[in-house]
């Protein structure tokens, strides 16, 4: 529930609108395709989740791994 209530920012907001947008579309032209994209976006929005489908992958970034290792030349 924490989730749901943290983190309102524009992408979010904007994920949101578009969902609900496309899902009432959907349903009123009984375009069912559609209709799974709009719960995909809806997903993102109440989960606060971005690229990933992982909780907290706000970004598409990939970060690189973290090495210990010293490079030798």
């Amino acid at each position: 529930m924490e989730t749901i209530l943290k983190g309102w920012g524009f992408a979010r907001f904007l994920r949101l609108f578009l969902g609900l947008y496309f899902g009432v579309s959907a349903i009123m032209d009984k375009e069912y395709f559609v209709l799974f994209f709009a719960g995909i976006l809806l997903y993102q929005a109440i989960a606060n989740t971005g690229c990933g489908f992982t909780p907290g992958s706000n970004s598409c970034e990939i970060e690189p791994p973290k090495t210990d290792k010293k490079i030798k030349f």
